[in-house]
């Protein structure tokens, strides 16, 4: 059994600072004790710090993270403030978005994510969390096993009006750079005219280098066709085939059935807290023991993000 999953995030007050100087300053002051309480609670939430802009996010993010991590093999529309801070997405309000790891496609992903509010929504609009260390209790043993030992396969279909363009997502107008980043990260490339498929195989639970519990890390049921409506799913179907934008397999190639996509869902959603914003939170993350996502929302929401102290996956392989 792994351990009981925390009420992520934890919730902590910061002294009054008159200036962002004065914050970042205070967190470097208690930076050894800020990682102790993400490493018990998976996330902690600086609650009242003075920040308004992107750039003021920017400088309290290179006070807790060692290094900006890169946004790779980009899958959802974000914009970029500059400095390595993007809107945490731009996906409609409307939309919630599942509980998912950051990159956990990838052969190397953040460990940290930074969240900032400059904007609360009028309502909803919490960023969500999900402790993935409960994830395997909560599953039938075999097909925890099935997954500890096949991993997982990703195919993703760039279509451009389904998603996001190649171009986008390898930030690359030129297919040679594709190929090369290709050969270099474990992904097989398929082209079709302008379209591209690509092919990756993952681990689908991963340990975590510092505490050694292990966590389920991986997309396979947030891009299954049997996690989106029934109406969006035949429309895809109808238009592509199917080529959708994202397939998820088991490991061997077999397709991941609707009965275990709906296992999975209700799992995650049996391990999501999440706690409101308010104007001037910054939220730490860790992204290997935690899960993220977002409810639907109405009014304006200015919320940011960055990653930081990316990691190998072969550093946390099981």
């Amino acid at each position: 059994m792994h351990p009981a999953p925390h009420q992520a995030p934890f919730v902590l007050g910061t002294e009054r600072h008159g200036t962002v100087a004065d914050a970042a300053d205070w967190i470097t002051a208690h930076l050894d004790d800020l990682h102790a309480l993400r490493l018990e609670h998976g996330a902690v939430l600086l609650r009242g710090l003075p920040f308004t802009t992107a750039d003021e996010f920017a400088l309290l993010r290179d006070r807790i993270v060692g290094r900006p991590a890169d946004y790779v093999e980009k899958a959802t529309p974000r914009s970029a403030y500059g400095k390595g801070v993007f809107t945490a997405t731009d996906v409609p309000a409307r939309r919630r978005i599942r509980l998912h790891n950051e990159n956990s496609y990838a052969l190397s992903f953040p460990r940290l994510l930074v969240f900032g509010c400059l904007t609360p929504p009028t309502t909803g609009g919490e960023t969500f969390l999900g402790d993935m260390r409960a994830i395997t209790d909560l599953l039938p043993d075999g097909l925890v096993g099935r997954f500890a030992d096949e991993g997982w396969t990703l195919v993703r279909n760039y279509w451009g009006y389904y998603g996001l363009t190649w171009q986008e997502a390898f930030a690359t107008d030129d297919r040679d750079e594709v190929e090369k980043y290709a050969a270099e990260q474990g992904l097989t490339t398929s082209w079709h005219g302008d379209r591209l498929t690509t092919t990756q195989h993952r681990s689908a639970l991963i340990r975590h280098p510092e505490s050694g519990d292990t966590s389920w890390f991986n997309h396979v049921a947030f891009w299954s066709e049997w996690s989106l409506q029934d109406e969006l799913r035949e429309l895809l179907r109808g238009e592509c085939g199917d080529d959708l934008p994202f397939r998820t397999f088991h490991g061997n190639g077999d397709p991941v059935d609707r009965a275990t996509i709906e296992l999975l869902n209700d799992a995650h959603e049996k391990v999501r807290t999440a706690e409101r914003w308010q104007r001037g939170d910054l939220m730490v993350v860790d992204n290997i023991r935690l899960a993220h996502g977002r409810e639907p929302f109405k009014g304006e929401r200015e919320v940011l993000v960055a990653m930081g102290d990316p990691i190998d996956r072969a550093d946390c392989e099981l």
